[in-house]
């Protein structure tokens, strides 16, 4: 890609802490952005019987977040408007923090009021990480991604292997609670990396974002009444981009084939395997752990196949692999959940960077995040439904799947378009940088 993702925004690199804070930060925070949501479906047969859900309310437990992030997603860009990136950040971790360590310890309602919490704070973490890294980490801003993306992965596998070892010891309660412990840490670390901003020496005068993170540095296009017309009206509306709507196209089939398949892999292995539910088990937790590689392969990916469109076939095609490869030749369910697992940490690794990258400027990347993440997380809600739905009706697998076949073919062609290098919301004529 030749976006201008190798060059630092202003006050980028130079004026912050090094590098390497900047990774344990959004690596420490990534860990916390999957796993209180999928850390729940292990644990929702304890929850329904402890609190006599209904299928369709313990349905809505774990849809709730995805809901949050479609409607949370556009009001972010004004959330880190008024706050800045790195505050927004931090207020994300005390809601989240809260919610977690809260949400079990009372009825239906406490569990869902704190399911939003968990829900919105999530989506500032989502909208605003692409954002922070293209901000911060200049020409390293793939790789960055690739770690921030990749524990992702870590805290989702992580949630789903000791939800149910931990239940058994500490209960369903102590279980969900426990994962606050991370978000803590995550703050901490934080809290630390904003500190050290606020004391480096100004490097001029867009030196020091994080010494007063409610003055967030602007791009280009925050800065009104520019001698070179690059002022608020040279950046055209998000939603009038045809890039910015490709692009949300993409994420949000990857987002729909993620999601629709932690809910519903480990029936369908069951089913058309013939294997155990502990055996089905098992399948999603390394569906989850290879994400990881995937994600960190994103990188290389793109250098070694030369551009972002043609990592998207390879995506899609990886997911179709995994699906057609269940319904067809479920006896080697192992391999295509190998090619699977990782063909999904590619695909929301890839995503995520080119949120961060796309944009022509920082400032502008706040408001193609929202817009991205909002419209691809409500087509991604409608997912796991749908799926859901139409093994009920059908009571069988086919119709389903080639449903998500479906999905991932749309999301190739898709990420034909989303994978283009010119950069979303450049105005013609006037350059970007």
């Amino acid at each position: 890609m030749t976006t201008e993702s190798a060059r630092p925004s202003p006050g980028g690199p130079a004026a912050r802490p090094g590098l390497g804070l900047l990774v344990l930060a959004v690596v420490l925070v990534g860990l916390n952005l999957r796993g209180p949501i999928v850390g729940i479906p292990p644990l929702i047969d304890q929850i329904s019987s402890d609190l006599d859900l209904t299928g369709t309310t313990a349905g809505l437990v774990t849809s709730v977040p995805l809901i949050c992030f479609a409607v949370g997603s556009p009001l972010v860009a004004l959330l880190t408007r008024r706050v800045g990136l790195d505050r927004a950040v931090l207020l994300s971790l005390v809601l989240l923090g809260v919610s977690v360590a809260l949400r079990p310890w009372g009825g239906l309602v406490t569990l869902l009021l704190g399911t939003v919490g968990v829900g919105l704070a999530i989506t500032v973490g989502n909208v605003v990480v692409p954002v922070l890294v293209r901000r911060d980490a200049g020409g390293r801003t793939k790789e960055v991604m690739a770690a921030s993306t990749s524990s992702y992965g870590v805290g989702a596998a992580l949630a789903v292997a000791v939800a149910v070892p931990v239940a058994a010891v500490v209960g369903w309660r102590g279980s969900t609670a426990l994962l606050a412990v991370l978000v803590v840490l995550a703050l901490v670390v934080w809290l630390v990396r904003m500190r050290r901003a606020a004391a480096a020496p100004a490097a001029g005068p867009a030196a020091g974002p994080t010494a007063g993170p409610a003055r967030a540095v602007p791009g280009p296009a925050a800065r009104p009444g520019r001698a070179d017309g690059r002022g608020p009206a040279a950046r055209p509306s998000v939603w009038t981009q045809p890039a910015a709507w490709w692009l949300a196209l993409f994420f949000g089939l990857q987002s729909t084939l993620f999601y629709s398949s932690s809910a519903w892999l480990p029936p369908l292995v069951a089913d058309q395997a013939g294997v155990t539910t502990a055996t089905a088990g098992t399948a999603v937790s390394l569906f989850h752990l290879l994400g990881i590689a995937g994600t960190l392969a994103v990188p290389t990916l793109l250098a070694r196949l030369g551009n972002a469109r043609r990592v998207a076939v390879t995506v899609a095609a990886g997911w179709a692999v995994l699906l057609a490869g269940l319904l067809l030749v479920p006896g080697l369910w192992l391999a295509w959940v190998l090619v699977g697992g990782v063909a999904q940490g590619a695909g929301i690794g890839l995503g995520l960077t080119l949120v961060a990258v796309r944009p022509v400027d920082a400032d502008y990347g706040r408001s193609v995040s929202a817009m991205v993440q909002g419209a691809g997380y409500g087509l991604a809600a409608v997912g796991p439904v749908l799926v859901g739905w139409s093994h009920a009706v059908t009571d069988g697998w086919a119709t389903p799947v080639l449903i998500l076949l479906a999905a991932a073919a749309l999301m190739g062609v898709a990420g034909l378009r989303a994978g283009e290098d010119a950069p979303i919301g450049a105005r013609r004529g006037v350059p970007h940088g």
